[in-house]
């Protein structure tokens, strides 16, 4: 599957973190990302995520390795690829943990929020952060000819 066709349900990335948003800033949890992914994307994202309780939300940082498919830039055949992605995106809450009320906050960062049941999802993040990191021109191999032409 390409990154570029990949579903955001296929890295549906749930996290309940209202026990942190409960706690004092600073405070922090770390997760070995395919401990929470989806059975479908186990196998396709390795790597640790560190959540971290902020002033306003929670700071997710993270070192994750993503397997992806590639098309070649030469000879257009697809191959596997690997994309090492170093993640920092701070989430804020929709909901006000203790009370329930709704919490003003801007539109400008909509994937970047936590929902009203206090569940943070990575998963749009992770896409985002891989299409940010695709090659330009990948080749199947630094040697590649390119397209064969047919006699």
């Amino acid at each position: 599957m390409k990154v570029e066709s990949m579903p955001v349900s296929h890295f549906n990335v749930l996290m309940n973190v209202a026990q942190l948003l409960k706690e004092p800033a600073g405070s922090s949890r770390k997760y070995d990302i395919r401990g929470i992914v989806g059975e479908q994307a186990r196998s396709s994202i390795q790597g640790e995520v560190t959540l971290v309780r902020t002033g306003q939300g929670i700071l997710v940082r993270g070192e994750l390795d993503v397997k992806v498919r590639l098309v070649c830039s030469r000879c257009l055949d697809v191959f596997p690829g690997s994309i090492s992605l170093h993640v920092e995106e701070e989430y804020l809450p929709t909901t006000d943990v203790f009370d329930g009320l709704p919490l003003a906050l801007s539109e400008e960062f909509p994937s970047s929020t936590i929902d009203s049941n206090h569940m943070l999802d990575l998963g749009e993040v992770i896409r985002q952060y891989a299409l940010l990191n695709l090659p330009m021109k990948p080749l199947c191999r630094p040697d590649c000819t390119g397209i064969k032409e047919m006699d």
